[in-house]
């Protein structure tokens, strides 16, 4: 598998990107950054990373215009202009777009670290997904099958709310909605599969998450939804003992 992240420097985001799933996806993924104006390798970049144990050997500023001529499974722009420039170039590849603010133009003395603590946690949900895509039809990013799969009336339900409450058991969804625990842990598994919920097991009760690792236009259309129809978003009476 190859993935490619793009942004207009290439010095500071993507760059801390490629040395993110590189750590993380070790042999397994062919990782690559590249971008539009690239420039060269910001030090706080460098520095954020070697703070989180990352190995930054090699990492350099690199050109889209150098690329190999090769096919890439994913390729994930992490700001809006290499969003626009570079889509049509990629065309029949999965594109997503994360937006990740520049560190470079934030006054924050921890931006560049922020961002790599951001990259790393929503890389590493990304590659929980991508390993599940592969044993999968699918693609992650299809917008027919995220439609479809959100039109269901009680995943919906289940999306909105935890887009209000942040984290539930499967006994929330239960006791808000009314309907039986196999029903609702059928749709929680087409949700998680689908890549749209992660979830966590604490003793026997398994908890579950919107999945920081989707793409940014998915979590607006999550979070537009709920800002103008909250009578969707259940509340949660009782909590799991």
């Amino acid at each position: 598998m190859k993935i490619l992240f793009l942004c207009t420097a290439n010095s500071a985001r993507s760059v801390m990107a490629e040395a993110i799933t590189r750590q993380f996806a070790g042999d397994a993924i062919e990782v690559y950054s590249a971008g539009t104006a690239p420039t060269q390798v910001e030090p706080e970049a460098l520095a954020a990373l070697q703070s989180l144990n990352l190995n930054t050997e090699g990492l350099r500023s690199k050109s889209v215009d150098d690329l190999p001529d090769i096919r890439f499974d994913y390729v994930i722009s992490l700001c809006d202009r290499a969003r626009t420039e570079c889509q049509a170039s990629f065309q029949g590849m999965n594109f997503i777009a994360w937006d990740f603010p520049d560190p470079v133009a934030s006054p924050s003395a921890d931006a560049f670290k922020r961002t790599a603590q951001e990259l790393s946690e929503r890389i590493r949900m990304f590659l929980l997904i991508i390993r599940k895509r592969m044993q999968q039809p699918h693609l992650f990013n299809t917008p027919e099958d995220f439609f479809k799969i959100m039109a269901d009336p009680l995943r919906l339900t289940m999306i909105l709310m935890l887009d209000k409450h942040h984290e539930l058991c499967v006994c929330d969804f239960v006791d808000a909605t009314g309907m039986s625990q196999p029903k609702v842990s059928r749709h929680l598994a087409q949700l998680r599969e689908y890549g749209l919920l992660i979830d966590r097991k604490e003793q026997r009760w398994v908890h579950y998450q919107l999945n920081t690792g989707m793409p940014d236009w998915m979590r607006r259309v999550i979070a537009l939804t709920a800002q103008h129809n909250p009578h969707l978003q259940q509340d949660v009476k009782n909590g799991c003992i």
